[in-house]
């Protein structure tokens, strides 16, 4: 309930242009990325005239604030953009990703839209799996259709209890996943961050239709809850 920048006690800043060739660059601490309105926040992604930084956007994050272990179930009620190249996701990674990097940190992605699939919402976690002396990447998820996804709230979720994972939307589990006795030591089970951003094109967003921006990610809430005794 307040104007101005995301709580920065709460949320931090990845910065430039991160990973999977997208065409945005994430800006730091910039207002018409990233702020609280009318008691939400808001991630906008917008096309500029600047060059090699066309088209800015946000990603924020938990990191080195807060981690999330043991049993928990977190919840992040949002409208998500939509339109041609739109990219947005509601994700979680291991704090050990930048001591060994990815897929050792494991990936749990809550929720990813892509806009060249409408109506579908996508949830999938990734990990360093090892089956004798060979290690692999895997990846596990399930979609979900939703026919109002763009102009009506939604609930994403993730609860983890044990070795058990599940993924949610409206308090619907659409994915359920047993972390399998053969994946990297601590995934999944080591402190987990989150993340929060909107992605333009790339390897998955692919072309952009510019005509639809500014684009407006729009969190009413973000939630977590410890389940250890529940």
């Amino acid at each position: 309930n307040y104007r101005g920048l995301p709580d920065s006690s709460k949320w931090g800043y990845e910065e430039g242009h991160i990973r999977n060739s997208e065409k945005q660059f994430y800006t730091s601490r910039t207002l018409k990325n990233a702020r609280v309105k009318g008691g939400k926040l808001i991630i906008e992604t917008r096309k500029e005239d600047k060059g090699a930084s066309a088209f800015t956007s946000a990603s924020l994050n938990t990191f080195g604030k807060k981690a999330f272990t043991g049993n928990f179930r977190i919840e992040v009620k949002a409208r998500i953009p939509s339109g041609r190249g739109i990219w947005p996701a509601i994700w979680m990674m291991g704090i050990n990703r930048f001591t060994e990097g990815f897929p050792q940190c494991s990936e749990l992605d809550i929720m990813e839209f892509v806009g060249h699939s409408p109506g579908t919402i996508h949830g999938t976690l990734h990990w360093l799996d090892s089956k004798g002396s060979q290690a692999l990447l895997k990846s596990e998820g399930a979609e979900l259709k939703i026919g109002n996804l763009h102009n009506k709230y939604h609930v994403y979720g993730l609860e983890r209890r044990g070795n058990k994972i599940k993924l949610f939307v409206d308090d619907k589990a659409y994915f359920n996943f047993t972390v399998p006795v053969t994946a990297y030591p601590g995934s999944f089970t080591s402190p987990l961050y989150l993340l929060i951003n909107t992605a333009l094109g790339g390897t998955w967003g692919g072309d952009i239709d510019e005509s639809i921006l500014p684009q407006k990610f729009i969190i009413d809430y973000v939630r977590v809850f410890n389940i250890d005794n529940f």
